[in-house]
């Protein structure tokens, strides 16, 4: 093969559940790639061992292949997983006189070569270099590793490399007091040009005592989401993102080796239906960085781990896998058992203040009514706010509603009295209905003015005077032709026969820009002119009509070599598929009949019309 690629290396963050990475370079062997995995908060690196830690496929693919981690080794977040290839300085390839040229094991010799000398261009360039135009007459140290150790690393005047001590002449230091309770602080100032170096100390008056321990669970904090033992001392989390945990893991013992589980199990005592208390984590010497959270049901033992149920409140900052932690809980009170649960027993019972519903319902049970009863003549009275008073009765799912709503202030206001009273019918006769989804219901003794009338009216109720339509039209100033419009022999009615004396065209859709995938619309047209510009693919469509016919126009574009191919709805004969005209500039025409849902025939193209 021709190795037309540079690449050495492929890079990739890990999440904690990817556990195939894809390498993009050709290898002769799997032990020709080096897995290192690096903890992108402290640097460290660590290359893992074949095997144990990882497999590797797509050996002596020019395309490569991949490395899969074994179970329990698999990059968590945070971490960097490089993949680098480091082939074997070595030279297998034996070639035997008078033997014939082995073209396919010399080109593999050629191509290892190659990839040597990549991997030594990708080392060096990760190495400090001399510009082209700069040149280091003495690049090698003189002095063995006993005399470079604890020297620093530099130039002398001619700008070669050297050793040297590092020293400075001369050493200034200065000592200012700071006041008890505040910091101390020092400086260091070195002046190249000189070889001094100033020193200044502010040093804190009197002692500073000893710093207690922090109250709660002393913890460390473990990144890893999965529902599993955190490790020793360790608290994980079901979630990366703090305002979406839903539960917590803690390790059975704390960061002194002490056993709290019963002390964690016990986070569901209390008998509050909404939250058995509170947890507070706090980043230690970070009081800004916490989250609090409320437990919201029972915890369960895990063996070696309790799992807990909780709810976000409030959180602020991120924590970091390995950070120092310090867990808090506190216990909500319990549900009283002497709380209200009915009032069956007090026969007048009487509120001391306004009963302030927040978010429930007034509910009963077994199809039981509720029934307001004012005494007296007291009356049931429905309160404006910024809006008037109003009821609302909703339909049997609650998803719709009416309303009855009192008039506004301004119109009572302007009205002498009280002139709006709403008297019910006193029968259950269905002629004395309020309202009426009757056909034949009439309305006797009432007037009713032209600007309440809505919706249609029949002309012998419809305040004309009118016995005919004519005559009604006549009243209402309505002329025919012009306000109604005139009866035409010539409609067509879809269940009979129609001959057509003017010419009928179908709907045609003309799309200048076609490229990928292409759906026709076969609800709205008939007809379509499709304008290629890349190849494209006619998309099943969900709108076809059995019995729907018409054609299709491709055209070609400046370009021209344009391919259609076919959704499964769309036939032809045979199943040759579509073949058009490939020249640019040139129409092809393909008719069309829908047979059934989900199966359009195609019939043969007629091609390149200039």
């Amino acid at each position: 093969m021709t190795v037309s690629s540079a690449t050495t290396r492929n890079s990739y963050s890990g999440n904690g559940s990817t556990d195939v990475f894809a390498y993009g370079f050709k290898i002769f062997d799997d032990d020709d790639i080096t897995v290192i995995i690096r903890t992108d908060s402290t640097g460290a690196e660590t290359t893992k061992t074949k095997t144990t830690h990882y497999t590797v496929s797509g050996v002596g693919s020019s395309s490569g292949g991949n490395v899969t981690f074994t179970s329990g080794n698999i990059p968590a977040s945070g971490e960097t997983v490089v993949l680098l290839r480091t082939t074997a300085r070595t030279q297998l390839t034996d070639y035997v006189p008078n033997d014939p040229f082995p073209a396919a094991t010399h080109e593999d010799a050629l191509d290892k070569l190659t990839f040597i000398a990549q991997e030594l261009e990708e080392q060096i360039g990760r190495s400090l270099k001399v510009s082209q135009a700069n040149v280091i007459a003495t690049a090698e140290f003189t002095e063995d590793a006993t005399a470079r150790a604890n020297k620093l690393l530099g130039f002398d005047g001619s700008g070669n490399l050297q050793v040297s001590e590092g020293k400075v002449d001369t050493v200034t230091a200065s000592v200012s007091a700071v006041s008890a309770g505040g910091s101390p602080t020092a400086s260091a100032t070195y002046t190249a040009s000189t070889g001094a170096l100033a020193l200044a100390f502010g040093l804190v008056t009197g002692n500073t005592g000893a710093t207690g321990n922090s109250a709660g669970l002393q913890m460390t904090f473990n990144n890893s989401t999965s529902d599993a033992d955190p490790g020793a001392g360790k608290l994980a989390l079901n979630n990366g993102t703090l305002a979406s945990v839903t539960e917590m893991y803690f390790d059975d013992a704390d960061d002194n080796s002490a056993d709290i589980s019963s002390f964690v199990q016990s986070f569901d005592d209390a008998s509050n239906a909404t939250a058995r208390g509170l947890i507070h984590i706090e980043k230690e010497g970070t009081a800004s960085t916490f989250a609090l959270y409320k437990v919201t049901g029972s915890v369960t033992d895990a063996s070696g781990y309790t799992k807990v149920p909780v709810s976000h409140l409030v959180s602020n900052g991120t924590f970091s896998n390995s950070d120092g932690i310090r867990v808090d809980f506190s216990y909500s009170g319990n549900d009283g058992a002497g709380s209200l649960v009915n009032i069956s027993e007090d026969t007048s019972p009487q509120l001391g203040g306004d009963l302030d519903m927040v978010t429930f319902d007034i509910v009963t049970t077994s199809n039981r009514d509720i029934e307001l009863n004012p005494n007296g003549t007291g009356k049931v009275v429905i309160k404006g706010n910024t809006n008037q008073g109003s009821v609302t009765l909703n339909c049997e799912q609650n998803t719709h509603g009416q309303k009855i709503i009192a008039a506004s202030h301004s119109d009572l206001n302007s009205s002498s009295g009280n002139p709006s009273t709403l008297t019910l019918p006193s029968t259950g006769d269905a002629s004395q209905e309020l309202v009426s989804t009757s056909a034949t219901q009439t309305l006797t003794n009432k007037t009713i003015a032209v600007s309440q009338l809505s919706g249609q009216v029949a002309i012998s109720k419809g305040g004309t005077g009118s016995s005919s339509a004519s005559a009604a039209r006549t009243a209402l100033g309505l002329a025919i032709g012009s306000d109604v419009q005139a009866h035409n022999a010539d409609t067509v009615f879809k269940d009979v026969n129609n001959t057509f004396t003017a010419a009928q065209r179908g709907s045609t859709d003309t799309d200048t820009s076609n490229a990928g995938s292409v759906t026709l619309d076969f609800d709205t047209n008939q007809n379509f002119v499709l304008t290629l510009t890349d190849n494209v693919t006619l998309a099943n469509p969900s709108t076809e009509s059995v019995g729907q016919s018409g054609f299709i126009v491709f055209i070609q574009d400046s370009t021209g070599g344009r391919t259609v191919s076919l959704g499964t709805d769309y036939e032809t004969a045979g199943g040759a598929g579509l073949t058009l005209s490939s020249a640019a500039s040139t129409t092809d025409i393909v008719p069309y009949v829908v047979a059934a849902s989900g199966r359009i025939l195609l019939g043969a193209p007629q091609l390149a019309f200039a």
